[in-house]
Parts: C-alpha cells; structure tokens; sequence
C-alpha cells in the first residue's frame, strides 16, 4: 500500500513520538487531530485539527479533507466511540480496532470473562457485580487482599488495591460503592479481583488477526512515590533495557506473555467472528505461578510507547504497513537501555487542569542527550496547561540503564520551575531490588 498522507489521532506525548518518527522516516505528510494545543507536536504536522475524540464524526470529515491513506488512532476514547467503524465505512483506512475489538480495553469485564474461557490460567480470581453487598462479600472471601476497579476507561486512575491506595476493610467498602455510585447507567459494575504479588512489564504488539508483530518489553510505573507508593497515577515513568528483556525477566517470560495475547486473540475472533488489529499493549504481572495479565490496552502506552520508539530503527509505517497486509515483519531496535520520566505539577494526581510552571533552555537538554515530550497543552497565555494528563516526558538512551538514568538525572536537574518526579526509577538499587525479588519468588514458587 502507497502512503502519501497519515491521519495520527491523539494529543499526547506518545503521538509526539509517533509523528516524528513518520516525519524523521518517511515521505509521508502528517496530520493530527487533537483535543489540546499540544506545543510538540504543531511544529512537526503538515496540518492538525482540534476538536473532540468522542465526536466521531469530526474526525472522519477531517480525515477526507485531507485525503489521508492511513490513519492511526493511538488514544483510547475515539476507539470506545466506534471510530476504526466511522473509518471504515467510508473507505478510509484504519490502524485501530472497531468498537467491538476495541472493548478488550474499554470493557474490563469482558476482557476477563474472554480470557476466562480461553486461558484461565492467566487471569486473576475475579468477579463482576452490580450490588455492593455481592461485591464486599468477595473481597471479604478474599481477605480483602484485593484490586478494586472500574469496568470501563478512567484514564489510568480508576484501579486501587488493597495495601496500596485502600489501607484497610472500611475504605475497601467504601470505594466499591464509590465505583457503583459513578457508574454509567442502570447496568454500572465493579470489577473486583484478587491482589496480584509480583513485578510488572508491558509488551506492545501490532496485530491484525492471526499477524502479531512484537516490541521489546518495557516495565513502567504507576504509583505517585518512590519505592512504588502513593495513588496511582496514569504514570511516571519507565525503562527498558538492551534487547526484548528486562533485567529480571527469562525467554520464557516473553514467550508466556506473548502466548496469553495471541490466545485472546484468537478467542476473540471465534466469539466474535470479527477482526482484531490495532496497536495492543499487554500489561502483565511476573508472580510465583506465572505470568498473568493485568490488562490490555488496545493503543500504545504512555510512556512505554516512547521507549519503543526511541530505539526503533526507521519508520513506523513499514512494520504498520507490513502487519496490515498480513506479512510477517521484524523490527529493528537500537541495542540500547532507554529511561523515561515524567515531570508532574506538584498537586497531580489530586490536582488536574493546572499549570505545569517549568522552563528549560532546549539547547542545555539537548546537551545531556535527553528529549522532551509534551504530554500537556498550551494555553492562550501560552503556558504549560495540564488536563488529565501529566506534563512532560523526559527520556534518554544509553548503553546500559545506568547511563540512561544519569543522562535523564542530568536534564532533569537543568529544569527551573515547580514540579514533581520520581528520581528511583531506573536507579541502580531499583533494578538490583527488582532482580532480587523475582529470584526469590522463582526458588520458592
């Protein structure tokens, strides 16, 4: 297929990296529907709109006025919306999952009761339920060692677990009625799942059915603190090391994960008889009895997606294209460990829509061999305005994931302003802990 012109849908930090990928490797012009000024990636489009993820329609007519031959739908709304539908009826080809696919994400119940019929040993105990008194009375079975969620999308802040967020039975009461009250509708439900104990990694696939083409796995982090504590943010960061692994995963780690995905895959076209393509990220947990899945998103993560990018070896398109003909493809990383933080308001996740009061001289970042991604808006005043999301990502490569952090250390401390970040992740102690921990869990598993 001939790609003149790519629609990338989305206003973050991780479309950021996807346009400059495509402008930095391809001929192709670029275009970009956001719902915020995002100030990184205006200078690389050929053309951008702003407007409403939820209104499908807008999106579609931009879409034909500036004849794009592939668009890319990276953010989670305008699939849950029925977007990659609106597409393809009019011909326009798509990158993303239709509405139906696109529950894997939007719709945690479904997700789990899919995989509950055809890999069970990959999820969690679980329960779906509609009345609080059925719901207290799981977690209650469960010692109320348990994870308290939302069915559908809460832009990464909807999960809180008992230990972490709910420190004791009242308040894990008290958030499943929570859950209910803020549910949409006579139907609204909490999923409630048993506390899973290990370390997390993401791998990010491209799929179209059967065609799966895979990314090197990446750990990221959720919790506002160091040593992973606090509430749950949309997250704060993230590290990869050289090649497909973490320093504390085995092959058969990966092969496991990518097994559970491909599984769901294919139980989802015989439940459905439909297709299944798009940018799917898989959230997993390394435990004593295997890996299991935390859960999926069907669009790349933020930031692990700009880990993936940084190291990807030319355009984007080429492995989109491939997956989407149904070819078999291997990508090309840099065999580099990379590090990425984000730098957060001082009141987030408490606070939203507020300013993020930081400045930075580019050519002193640059120096440090860090790059700055914006996952903010600017204003009419032209200052950093954060919504839902965080403020800025800051990564960097290296030869290993020391080099990476004390490069990202390095720019980070050439920010003036008042902000927030996580200097542990991707420290030495970090990795070391993280290895320790897995050795221990795999003798005594």
């Amino acid at each position: 297929m001939a790609i003149k012109k790519v629609l990338v849908v989305g206003s973050w930090a991780k479309e950021q990296i996807t346009v400059e990928n495509i402008v930095n490797n391809s001929e192709a012009g670029v275009y970009v529907f956001m719902d915020t000024y995002n100030p990184g990636i205006i200078p690389l489009a050929d053309g951008f709109c702003i407007g409403d993820f939820y209104d499908t329609e807008s999106i579609v007519g931009y879409a034909l006025s500036v004849s794009a031959d592939l668009v890319l739908v990276t953010t989670a709304s305008p699939l849950a919306a029925g977007l990659a539908d609106r597409l393809e009826e009019k011909n326009i080809c798509v990158f993303g999952p239709t509405k139906s696919a696109a529950r894997l994400e939007s719709d945690k119940a479904f997700a789990r009761r899919l995989m509950s019929k055809y890999i069970p040993e990959a999820v969690p105990d679980y329960g779906v339920f509609s009345k609080a008194e059925d719901a207290i009375g799981f977690a209650r079975e469960h010692s109320w060692q348990v994870a308290v969620k939302f069915t559908g999308l809460r832009e990464g802040l909807g999960v809180k677990v008992f230990g972490d967020q709910l420190k004791n039975e009242d308040e894990v009461v008290d958030y499943i009625k929570e859950v209910l009250d803020k549910g949409k509708g006579p139907d609204s439900q909490v999923v409630i799942e048993e506390r899973l104990i290990g370390e997390e990694f993401t791998i990010q696939c491209l799929v179209n059915n059967d065609c799966l083409i895979t990314t090197p796995a990446v750990q990221d982090f959720k919790k506002l603190l160091p040593q992973d504590r606090g509430p749950n943010t949309a997250s704060m960061g993230s590290y990869s090391d050289k090649g497909k692994l973490l320093p504390f995963m085995e092959e058969a780690d990966y092969e496991q994960a990518l097994n559970i995905i491909r599984t769901t895959i294919k139980g989802f076209r015989e439940e459905s008889g439909k297709c299944c393509k798009g940018f799917l990220y898989g959230q997993f947990m390394l435990t004593k009895k295997g890996i299991k899945l935390i859960e999926y998103n069907f669009r790349p993560g933020d930031p692990e997606w700009l880990n993936t990018l940084t190291l990807l070896k030319g355009s984007l398109l080429k492995p989109v294209e491939a997956v989407m003909e149904g070819e078999s493809y291997s990508c090309d990383f840099s065999k580099q460990a990379t590090v990425c933080k984000y730098v957060v308001p001082p009141g987030y996740p408490e606070e939203l829509n507020c300013l993020l009061k930081v400045n930075w001289d580019e050519e002193s970042i640059s120096h440090t061999g860090a790059k700055i991604y914006y996952s903010c808006g600017k204003n009419e005043e032209g200052k950093l305005q954060v919504g839902s999301e965080r403020g800025i990502a800051i990564i960097a490569c290296g030869d290993t994931i020391k080099d990476a952090y004390l490069r990202i250390e390095s720019a980070i401390g050439r920010l003036r302003g008042e902000f927030f970040y996580r200097k542990d992740i991707g420290s030495e102690e970090q990795i070391l802990e993280k290895c320790r921990r897995v050795k221990l869990a795999r003798v005594n598993g």
